[in-house]
């Protein structure tokens, strides 16, 4: 027996009708959320700059190779900055002939360079620290390191706070991302100063906790090059987004009215945004035109609570048996 009838959907007027004005408030919200992405990522560069030259230079006159090992973090922070913005940029570019679907997987490329640059970096400084060990140097850093490292750590828990508040607010995995680059540019900062500390204050013969600093430093980068990498190739190889994302999206669909059940549901990331299709089971009654209505009403209800989604795509269908055998059915009574 086909599902109990419903009343068919109301004609909508011709301005509303479906899928006019989409394609308008996907660049609307992209274009909203690179805006101010991009602010934030230009506050980052000035400032990286700044620490990373002023680390890197204190380090050197100053006798620490930790506080080096921090500059050159900081250094691939701005080198992270650049790829976002970067990334943000090719992102924007409307699809073409040779990419149909956009351009937003660039955002996963960026990170697989912010991966690369942190593995290298981590690889080179773990070899000048064991040069370090293996010297004996016995060179106590001076106080001025120390003050800079201390000074670096409420810089970069500032850039922190403020690009985490941007990625939060616009959905971005890889503003998220650069922000925690940020927080372990803080924490590697006070590993730095215990370090550089723990030499002044125990004399010539601990120097070398200096270069034990900075061996930890180096591995601090390598573990966080290795969770961006793998964030990355998990969105270039389609992989599904977080689970609650998909329970709050299937929410949306069965309210509407003439919606009787659906079936093979399925997301995807795409850089910052969310590509979703699903099958959509209506009364066997129905017009093609109604059909396709209701599916209309279900996007604008799930478009309207997730403007990260950027392409959502429904295969309407007719509730008939057949379509409840085998196919995974959610919602809607089950024919006989």
């Amino acid at each position: 027996m086909p599902p109990p009838s419903r009343p068919r959907p109301a004609r909508m007027p011709p301005a509303s009708r479906p899928d006019q004005g989409a394609p308008g408030r996907v660049a609307t919200t992209e274009m909203s959320f690179y805006a101010e992405g991009r602010a934030v990522t230009w506050l980052s560069i000035v400032l990286n700059v700044t620490l990373g030259v002023v680390k890197v230079g204190a380090g050197w006159l100053g006798n620490s190779r930790a506080l080096v090992a921090d500059g050159l973090h900081s250094l691939t922070d701005l080198a992270s900055d650049a790829a976002v913005l970067a990334g943000m940029s090719v992102a924007l570019r409307p699809p073409d002939h040779n990419h149909p679907y956009g351009h937003h997987k660039a955002a996963s490329l960026v990170s697989l360079v912010i991966a690369g640059s942190l593995l290298f970096f981590g690889a080179l400084l773990i070899l000048d620290g064991v040069r370090g060990l293996q010297a004996g140097d016995a060179r106590v850093p001076e106080t001025l390191t120390l003050v800079v490292a201390l000074g670096s750590i409420g810089v970069k828990e500032f850039l922190y706070w403020r690009t985490r508040r941007v990625a939060e607010a616009t959905g971005s995995r890889m503003l998220l991302a650069n922000a925690w680059h940020h927080r372990t540019d803080s924490a590697s900062s006070l590993v730095a100063a215990a370090g550089i500390g723990s030499a002044m204050l125990l004399g010539p013969e601990w120097a070398f906790l200096d270069a034990v600093a900075s061996i930890v430093l180096a591995g601090w980068l390598g573990v966080e090059g290795f969770r961006i990498l793998r964030g990355a190739v998990d969105d270039l190889m389609d992989t599904a987004p977080d689970p609650a994302l998909i329970d709050d999206l299937r929410e949306h669909i069965l309210p509407v009215d003439g919606a009787v059940a659906y079936h093979d549901f399925r997301a995807r990331r795409v850089g910052d945004m969310v590509e979703v299709d699903f099958h959509l089971l209506v009364e066997p009654s129905l017009s093609i035109e109604e059909g396709h209505l209701i599916a209309h009403q279900v996007k604008q209800a799930i478009l309207a609570r997730h403007p990260e989604v950027l392409n959502l795509l429904i295969h309407v269908e007719p509730a008939l048996p057949a379509h409840y055998r085998n196919r995974g059915v959610a919602g809607g009574p089950t024919p006989e």
